[in-house]
């Protein structure tokens, strides 16, 4: 409407006498249609952006750390989110974890809200050796890192783009381009620079965010410095390993989460890939610490896991560590977030009380403010990125400390949906061992 209306005005020298001198009528409706046109482009791109962007996840944030003697690994961009717009990671508003067999042997809460628990003695000697003799005859290689919400990354900065200097670049180059065009399709020939200026703009700024994500993507690779490699075998090999050690891994991570809820009871298909906990699993990775190796502090949830991670089965709900060999100096797990654990803390602790508190407290490093586990062969630690609505938390930020003596562990991610291969473990491994 306002473009129709601007456009109809006819030039009159009567007119443009009666104005101020420097200023003619000519320049004032000039001034109107640039301001209507970007107006119009930034609300249809507001409107678009609220359409399609209502769920935008966390925003990417550097968050502060209390960086001390315990564990020296220099402050870094955060792998994955940290803050909510939509939807909030405080504990007033997050659900439930997903559940687990709370009477599985030797499980002991460490920490409660978010929940984090040891669980002794998960895997045999004879496992942890032969995870270790499989992943050195497999062969490791760098761990890789992904940039986890690099989508809402590039909707954020296009946004911010689009609303603010692509939008004035096109205004002030269709105002330079309309000088001294005195036709009578003056206005509507601005009108048609300045949005031919967005678009072109809109374009190079996309360009732009790309490089500058791609960037990014390629420095976070510093944060991580082990060597790792997947197994999904669960029938063994010839040569370094029997191929027992995924196998009890992956058995002993079923019994603990047991059948996804849904599934839990009147699922009479005993072919139904989706009836064992195996099938939400990422397959078994094996990671290798070498001395001065490390992981920066980090999330293991993806505030784009709907997007970024949709063939991987989604959002991860559950990470569950086993320390492969004992580890004397360096290696630890830290949660920077998370204050540590006392004896006081720990009896006072209703879910505790039928725990060892002493050996929860010895578990930790000594004299560090914060929740710093420290490796012990055969053991495992669990604890939950997200709540089973797949909604992101931040208080499970971790870092893997650098090793001084050498460190081995294997992990398993939980996701909330199939993992199907080759991220995950096959149909046909799954019936048969599963």
């Amino acid at each position: 409407t306002t473009m129709t209306s601007a456009a109809t005005v006819r030039r009159c020298p009567s007119l443009s006498q009666r104005t101020s001198p420097g200023f003619t009528m000519t320049a004032a409706t000039k001034i109107l249609a640039i301001t209507s046109s970007s107006f119009l482009l930034i609300f249809s791109f507001t409107a678009l952006q609220a359409d399609a962007f209502t769920t935008i996840s966390p925003k990417t944030s550097t968050s502060h750390h209390h960086h001390n003697h315990h564990c020296h690994v220099k402050p870094a961009r955060k792998l994955h989110a940290t803050t909510s717009t939509s939807t909030t990671s405080s504990s007033t508003t997050l659900s439930t974890r997903i559940p687990i067999n709370e009477s599985y042997p030797g499980l002991q809460k460490v920490h409660t809200n978010p929940d984090i628990y040891l669980i002794s003695h998960f895997l045999s000697p004879h496992a942890c050796n032969d995870l270790i003799s499989r992943a050195r005859l497999k062969g490791t290689q760098r761990s890789p890192v992904a940039y986890a919400g690099w989508t809402d990354d590039i909707k954020d900065l296009l946004g911010l783009a689009a609303s603010g200097p692509v939008s004035w670049g096109a205004i002030l180059g269709a105002w330079y381009e309309a000088q001294g065009d005195e036709s009578a399709n003056a206005v509507l020939n601005l009108v048609l620079h300045a949005l031919r200026n967005y678009s072109v703009l809109l374009v190079v700024a996309g360009i732009l965010i790309a490089g500058y994500t791609k960037v990014r993507a390629d420095g976070l690779q510093e944060l991580r410095t082990s060597t790792s490699t997947t197994l999904d075998d669960l029938s063994g090999g010839s040569g370094g390993g029997d191929g027992s050690g995924v196998k009890e891994f992956v058995l002993r991570s079923a019994d603990l989460f047991g059948p996804p809820p849904s599934l839990s009871s009147d699922n009479d298909n005993d072919d139904d890939i989706l009836s064992s906990p195996a099938s939400y699993f990422e397959a078994p990775t094996v990671i290798n610490y070498e001395k001065d190796q490390a992981l920066a502090p980090h999330y293991d949830a993806n505030r784009s896991a709907s997007v970024e991670d949709a063939n991987r089965g989604g959002q991860t709900l559950s990470t569950l560590l086993v320390y492969l060999n004992d580890v004397e100096r360096g290696g630890t797990t830290k949660f920077g977030k998370l204050p540590a654990i006392t004896s006081s803390s720990s009896s006072n602790d209703d879910n505790n009380k039928n725990n060892n508190n002493e050996d929860i407290v010895q578990r930790q490093v000594i004299g560090d403010p914060n929740l710093n586990i420290i490796p012990r062969k055969g053991d495992a630690l669990l604890f939950f990125p997200a709540d089973k609505y797949g909604r992101f938390d931040e208080r499970t930020e971790h870092e893997g400390c650098p090793a001084v003596d050498e460190k081995w562990i294997a992990r398993i991610w939980r996701h909330e949906g199939r993992v199907p291969p080759p991220f995950g473990l096959s149909d046909e491994c799954i019936r048969e061992y599963c």
